[in-house]
């Protein structure tokens, strides 16, 4: 909170009890800005393309993904306002990966496969048919890259590259099953969903 100006001239009990209460004031329309529950999340800005699925996107939570004390990459999810910060598979959000680190197109495909197969009950064709799409959806990506998956209940998903469409699918199941590598409770960070998710 900034200070009240100083002043060389004599301070009249009006002025400064008025002064007071326009700092409070302030403040309360500071912490009415946003709901609680995107108050302890990242301070960054939705990504502008989330505009297209709805407005005030805000975070629900957000943490590193790290391996041996390095970090991966810093996760955000985002909920629409609308949502009141409840998280659920039947409506919109987004989860936006920031890259902290260079990382091939066929380890994010690989690393997805292997853990959709361990966390989805999807069909081997399920399996091969999600494998094609990923091979042909990721690229490769560097530090400071932010890749941002959209899901659409029962539209399937869009994914985005620094803002750039990568590629899109009406394939709702994929979208689940995608994104659940990191919201299910089988999730093999559980300290990222929960950080995530807010829990």
């Amino acid at each position: 909170m900034q200070a009240l100006p100083h002043t060389t001239g004599p301070i009249h009990t009006d002025t400064v009890k008025l002064r007071r209460r326009q700092v409070v004031v302030a403040a309360l329309f500071g912490a009415l800005g946003s709901p609680a529950w995107a108050q302890d999340a990242t301070a960054n800005r939705a990504p502008s393309v989330l505009n297209a699925y709805g407005a005030d996107w805000l975070p629900k939570g957000s943490g590193p993904l790290k391996f041996f004390g390095f970090k991966a990459y810093d996760a955000t999810l985002w909920l629409p306002a609308a949502s009141g910060g409840n998280f659920s598979f039947s409506r919109a959000f987004a989860l936006e990966i920031v890259y902290n680190t260079f990382v091939k197109a066929s380890d994010i495909n690989n690393t997805s496969l292997i853990e959709i197969s361990r966390i989805s009950a999807a069909t081997p064709e399920q399996v091969q048919a999600w494998s094609n799409y990923m091979t042909g959806l990721f690229v490769d990506v560097k530090s400071g890259d932010r890749l941002l998956g959209v899901h659409v209940p029962g539209a399937g998903a869009r994914f985005f590259l620094n803002g750039r469409l990568l590629g899109e699918t009406p394939d709702a199941a994929f979208s689940e099953a995608f994104f659940k590598i990191w919201l299910d409770p089988k999730a093999r960070k559980p300290e990222l969903r929960a950080a995530l998710l807010g829990l």
